[in-house]
């Protein structure tokens, strides 16, 4: 009796232990069974999401972050700023500021369209009294000379209008001559100066053949980095080179009027990059077919008529001042205080 309950007592003890044996066993490839179906699912997950990826269209980013700076208010003022609202290359919509805010950042994709001159061009912004212009420099050819030769009321700016120059008589410090002062060295003058405003306008008298655009604009940034390490705290604005009548175009090829047009882009490119107000005198200057206004031109079809031709360029400038509450407003206009 002893004997045969020991081995009924051994024998269960083994039967136990094997049955716990494998149990344990099925818990394990229970739970690879589960991680491999983890495993799985991840890298369908992944597959997926690279698949949609590349479904995206060639030139477009997804979900950018932040609204490009300047692409709105130009579209507001201008018409010009948002001509096509369609990409060609893409069929994705154009970028505006409106369809660009954060409420419109969580999905989708957009094409960022290239600024060009009438996006990067200061707008109207209400109007400037004259004594705005009263710590301001003009800097530029016989077309600035013409405010010290006609008497133009600028509300006592300093006027560096030198006859034949470009931005290399500016860079090189050539020795310039001023129908007011005489013989000078135009960076001299403007350090002298320390103007709150600087006004540039130079690129008629260089641009009188063709192909000469390169060397322009090489030697107009240079000009530019040099002011600006010059005159810290001033406001630089880069006036675009203005259009000339067809006979005068006739005569010097290289004031065409879509030869300065394109010119005038790049510039204003070259404006923006250098932190500078470009100014598109164009908007004021030029006619339905790009050039200069007859009833605006002098004789010889590229200088402005002392009359309406200044006139119209100081109402220009007056309207787009870039905008500071604390501007000389004219009374009546859009920010002036009540």
């Amino acid at each position: 009796m002893g004997i045969s309950h020991e081995y009924h007592s051994t024998h269960s003890r083994g039967r136990r232990s094997r049955a716990g044996s494998g149990l344990r066993l099925a818990g394990v490839m229970a739970a690879i069974l589960l991680l491999s179906l983890a495993i799985t699912a991840i890298l369908e997950n992944s597959q997926r999401a690279g698949e949609a990826e590349s479904t995206l269209p060639s030139g477009t980013a997804a979900n950018i972050l932040a609204p490009l700076p300047m692409q709105g208010a130009a579209n507001a003022d201008s018409g010009a700023a948002g001509e096509d609202s369609s990409s060609a290359d893409t069929g994705t919509e154009a970028v505006t500021l409106e369809q660009f805010g954060p409420a419109q950042q969580t999905a989708g994709a957009y094409t960022v369209k290239a600024y060009d001159s009438s996006v990067i061009r200061q707008p109207a912004c209400g109007q400037v009294d004259l004594s705005y212009f009263s710590d301001a420099v003009f800097l530029g050819d016989s077309l600035t000379v013409g405010f010290s030769d006609y008497n133009i009321n600028l509300g006592g700016a300093l006027i560096c209008g030198y006859t034949g120059v470009g931005p290399d008589a500016i860079v090189n410090r050539s020795a310039v001559k001023s129908s007011v002062r005489g013989e000078e060295i135009a960076l001299d003058v403007l350090a002298a100066a320390q103007p709150k405003k600087l006004y540039i306008l130079l690129g008629t008298n260089t641009l009188t053949t063709l192909g000469a655009s390169d060397r322009f604009l090489a030697y107009y940034g240079q000009m530019l980095d040099q002011l600006k390490e010059l005159l810290p705290g001033c406001t630089i604005y880069v006036q675009s080179i203005p259009p000339v009548r067809p006979e005068a175009a006739a005569e010097k090829p290289g004031l065409a009027s879509d030869v300065v047009r394109s010119v005038n882009e790049q510039l204003a490119q070259l404006a923006a990059q250098k932190n500078c107000v470009y100014l598109d005198l164009w908007e004021a200057l030029a006619d339905g077919e790009g050039n200069l206004k007859e009833v605006l031109a002098a004789p010889d079809g590229v200088h402005f008529s002392a009359g309406n031709g200044y006139g119209a360029w100081v109402t220009y400038l007056r309207n787009h001042a870039k905008y500071s509450a604390d501007n000389a407003w004219t009374p009546g206009s859009a920010y002036a205080a009540n």
